[in-house]
C-alpha cells in the first residue's frame, strides 16, 4: 500500500527534526517499509514522503518517533494508471447496470 506523508514543523526545530531523522535512519527502517521517494519544501518546513508500507503498523513504528517535533498528514495514495483503470471498470459496470434497468 503506497502512504503519502506530509510532514510539517517549526522552522525553529528544523535542526531538532534533522538531528531525529538521522538518528531513526540510523537504526533502519521496519522490514515492511521502503521510502518510495521524499521531497523538501524549499522554504522549509515541510517534507512530502511516499512510502511502500506492507501494513500500518510498519509506517506508525517508523514515524512514531518525530510525533513530539512535528504534525503529520497521512493517506494512501494510488498511481494515476490505476485509479484510471478502476474509474473505467467502475463506469463500465455502472454504465451495464444502467442498461439492464
Amino acid at each position: 500500500m503506497l502512504l503519502l506523508d506530509i510532514t510539517t514543523f517549526e522552522l525553529e526545530d528544523s535542526v531538532k527534526v534533522f538531528k531525529r531523522w538521522e538518528q531513526v535512519e540510523s537504526k533502519g527502517s521496519p522490514k515492511g517499509l521502503k521510502v518510495v521517494n521524499q521531497w523538501f519544501d524549499a522554504g522549509g518546513g515541510r517534507i512530502i514522503t511516499v512510502y511502500d508500507v506492507e501494513s500500518i503498523k510498519d509506517y506508525v513504528t517508523y514515524n512514531f518517533s518525530f510525533t513530539d517535533l512535528c504534525h503529520v498528514e497521512v493517506f494512501p495514495v494510488i498511481g494515476a494508471e490505476e485509479f484510471k483503470k478502476i474509474c473505467i471498470k467502475m463506469y463500465e459496470k455502472f454504465s451495464m447496470n444502467n442498461l439492464t434497468a
